[in-house]
């Protein structure tokens, strides 16, 4: 874990960084969750849905929705893959997403067996993920999205 401003992340995941998910990969396994500073800027999660286990998916095609107070949309798949696991902690309760985005906080696993071979559209390496997380909290106090840290 790495304290970046008032965030603290994960340095050692990949990182979706067109949708916002992190993702823990092991073999083909992939288990996806949002970025804390995606959550921060959403607000506060009230309700999710995710496609069923066995749902297979393209990359960039929607496996889910959420809604929060400041944000109602689609979950856009960052990898292709067919979802093994859906967490159903957060569809209970969806606020696991802000208070715990790296635990109890993650979304779905999927098997990217057959889907995308490689990540190389995905960021990993600490420095790397670390100087991405800067620019884009950067990014977003520019934009009024965050306060001033």
């Amino acid at each position: 874990m790495k304290k970046i401003k008032n965030f603290t992340i994960r340095t050692d995941l990949f990182y979706a960084t067109e949708e916002g998910f992190w993702l823990d990969i092991t073999g083909n396994i992939a288990r996806i969750g949002m970025s804390p500073l995606v959550q921060e800027t959403t607000g506060s999660f009230v309700a999710v849905r995710f496609e069923d286990e066995g749902a297979r998916f393209g990359r960039g095609e929607s496996f889910g929705s959420l809604e929060a107070e400041k944000h109602v949309g689609h979950l856009k798949m960052p990898v292709s893959g067919t979802i093994v696991a859906v967490n159903e902690k957060v569809v209970e309760n969806p606020h696991l997403l802000n208070t715990d985005p790296y635990g109890q906080g993650w979304l779905v696993e999927i098997d990217m067996t057959g889907g995308d071979a490689g990540q190389a559209h995905l960021l990993s390496g600490e420095k790397e993920v670390e100087a991405w997380f800067e620019a884009e909290i950067e990014k977003f106090e520019d934009k009024g999205w965050l306060a001033e840290s």
